[in-house]
């Protein structure tokens, strides 16, 4: 019998939000990192990284054209 998962899917994925977010931001703690790292794989964070970095370079594309008008 496979063990049971104590956090649900969406469970996961705002917790892998939340590591991701503090992550680029550079203020995450290393308690949190320990609580965290056992139920993140390192796809969902890769992915997650790169949608963060997407919205992040159209936002300034966007902020830089509108400026440039």
């Amino acid at each position: 019998m496979p063990p049971l998962n104590p956090l649900p899917p969406k469970g996961r994925l705002l917790r892998t939000i939340r590591t991701v977010a503090w992550g680029l931001l550079g203020v995450r703690g290393h308690k949190l990192h320990e609580q965290d790292a056992p139920s993140l794989s390192p796809l969902q964070i890769l992915i997650t990284a790169l949608v963060f970095m997407l919205v992040f370079v159209l936002t300034l594309v966007t902020v830089a054209i509108n400026i440039s008008k």
